[in-house]
C-alpha cells in the first residue's frame, strides 16, 4: 500500500519552502529513496520523512484490529470480512491484502509484536542465546504494557470465540519458528534441531501463560513482570539466573 505524505514541516514546523518549491508535497511514497530524490531535484534539505512506508503498514494494520475486535465483539464469531472492512473503511480485497483469513484479524498484535522482537534481538546479536531471546522477549512485553487495552479487547474476543482460534495456531507457530531460529541459529543436527523446537515450545508456553494470567488478574500487573516470572520456571533448561 502507498503511503501519502500531505505535508512535511521544517524544524521550525513550517512546510519546507525553497526558491523552488518542494515538489514532495502530497506526493505518493514507495519509498525514501522517493522522497529523498524529489527533494534533491528541487534542490531543498530534505526534512526527515514524516510517515515511513513501515509506520503506514504499521498504522493500518492497528486500525485493522481495532475493527475487527469492535466487529466480533458487536456480532460474534458470525460477523464476515465485509462488515469488518466496512468498520475499517476498506474495501473487502484490501483486507486480504493485510490478512489471509478472516481468523487472522484478531491475531494482528502477535504478529506485530514479532516486529519487535527482531528489533530488539539486533540490538544484542553478540551476546548468549538465553540473553538475546529475554531481551527480545521483555521489548516486547514492554510494548503491550504501553497500550494494554488493545491487547485485552483483541485476546479476550479470542478466547471467548474458539471459532476463531485457527489463527491463533497459525501466528503461535510463527513464534515458536523465530524463537527456535534463535536457540539454534543453524542446527545441523537432528538433536540441534529437536532441542531448539522444544525450548521454543517452552517458552512459547510461559509467553501464553504469563498473558493469560496478566488478562485475569486485577488489578493488572505488568506484563514484563508476569514473563519474568513464568521465565524463572524454565530457568533449569535455560539457565535462567
Amino acid at each position: 500500500m502507498v503511503a501519502v505524505v500531505n505535508s512535511f514541516k521544517g524544524g521550525d514546523g513550517s512546510c519546507v519552502r525553497a526558491k523552488h518549491e518542494c515538489k514532495c508535497h502530497s506526493v505518493p511514497l514507495r519509498s525514501q529513496e522517493v522522497y529523498v530524490t524529489l527533494c534533491q531535484l528541487s534542490r531543498v534539505r530534505y526534512p526527515a520523512l514524516v510517515v515511513t512506508r513501515a509506520e503506514h503498514r504499521h498504522r493500518t494494520l492497528l486500525a485493522l484490529s481495532d475493527a475487527a475486535t469492535a466487529t466480533f465483539e458487536e456480532f460474534g464469531p458470525q460477523a464476515s470480512i465485509e462488515q469488518v472492512a466496512e468498520r475499517a473503511g476498506m474495501a473487502r480485497r484490501t483486507v486480504y491484502r493485510w490478512v489471509e483469513t478472516r481468523d487472522d484479524l484478531v491475531f494482528i498484535h502477535p504478529r506485530l509484536w514479532l516486529e519487535h522482537f527482531d528489533e530488539a534481538i539486533a540490538e544484542v546479536t553478540d551476546r548468549p542465546m538465553r540473553e538475546r531471546v529475554l531481551h527480545g522477549i521483555r521489548r516486547v512485553s514492554e510494548v503491550i504494557d504501553s497500550d494494554p487495552e488493545r491487547v485485552i479487547r483483541a485476546m479476550t474476543v479470542a478466547m471467548e470465540n474458539p471459532e476463531l482460534m485457527r489463527g491463533y495456531a497459525t501466528v503461535n507457530q510463527a513464534w515458536i519458528d523465530r524463537i527456535s531460529a534463535e536457540v539454534h541459529q543453524d542446527p545441523t543436527t537432528r538433536h540441534e534441531r529437536l532441542r531448539a523446537r522444544v525450548l521454543g515450545a517452552a517458552i512459547m508456553g510461559a509467553i501464553d501463560a504469563a498473558l493469560v494470567e496478566w488478562i485475569a488478574t486485577e488489578p493488572r500487573p505488568l506484563l514484563v513482570d508476569l514473563v519474568d516470572e513464568g521465565l524463572e520456571h524454565l530457568a533449569p533448561i535455560l539457565d535462567v539466573k
